[in-house]
């Protein structure tokens, strides 16, 4: 396998049958078009954010060109772990062309441990396109990027993941999710969006130093 298709993933409408994938967790992957996030609040008794990297870097080969980049032009990238019940049950992996953060996306710099879904499923000038689906292998650099900070995943021999991009008037924001071993067994709850909870909603006002930690015993 030459260096440059070790980068790269087959990203399809669809994503193909594999007998490790189980109904539960196909359902996670393949659920609403709404928040992931608030399905995981649904789904935990606790829920947090544990934010990697926030910082400039050369987007990925199969990245750059659904930036709109005529390059690997360093864009701002922004990873984390959402965790369940203490479990990591999703690295999120987000990458934006630099100037569209400043002017389109200028929330993500104060972001921190808060969800992004806090702003992108509440703010009606945002809007999805449709899911891409692939199943990455462990050459994958997501993969290695997961791998560097939960080593128990490296034996895996497949993770499934989705990503979409998400555009606000000219900027264009791309989200990867991997899905974890968590969700296999943790049920989903159901295909229906689900409303975004709004102890979760953040504002351009609220403190970057903030870190998310929910529990259903505290909310309403």
């Amino acid at each position: 396998m030459s260096a440059q298709s070790a980068r790269r993933c087959s990203w399809s409408p669809h994503l193909a049958f594999d007998a490790a994938i189980t109904p539960n967790l196909r359902r996670w992957v393949t659920g609403d078009d709404g928040s992931l996030t608030a399905r995981l609040v649904a789904a935990s008794e606790r829920f947090r954010v544990a934010r990697l990297l926030q910082r400039p870097q050369r987007p990925l080969a199969d990245e750059w060109q659904v930036l709109g980049q005529h390059d690997r032009t360093p864009a701002l990238t922004r990873e984390v772990l959402l965790i369940c019940d203490d479990i990591p049950a999703i690295f999120a992996h987000t990458v934006v062309r630099q100037r569209h953060a400043r002017r389109d996306w200028p929330f993500l710099r104060g972001l921190g441990e808060r969800p992004l879904g806090g702003r992108l499923f509440v703010d009606p000038a945002v809007a999805r396109e449709p899911f891409q689906f692939a199943r990455l292998l462990p050459h994958h650099p997501l993969r290695q990027a997961l791998q560097r900070v939960l080593p128990a995943m490296a034996p895996l021999p497949m993770l499934p993941a989705r990503r979409s991009v998400f555009r606000r008037g000219d900027g264009v924001m791309l989200v990867t999710e991997v899905f974890l071993p968590d969700l296999l067994s943790r049920p989903s709850p159901g295909t229906e969006a689900i409303p975004y909870p709004r102890y979760l909603r953040t504002t351009d006002r609220s403190p970057s130093t903030h870190t998310t930690e929910t529990k259903k015993e505290t909310t309403r």
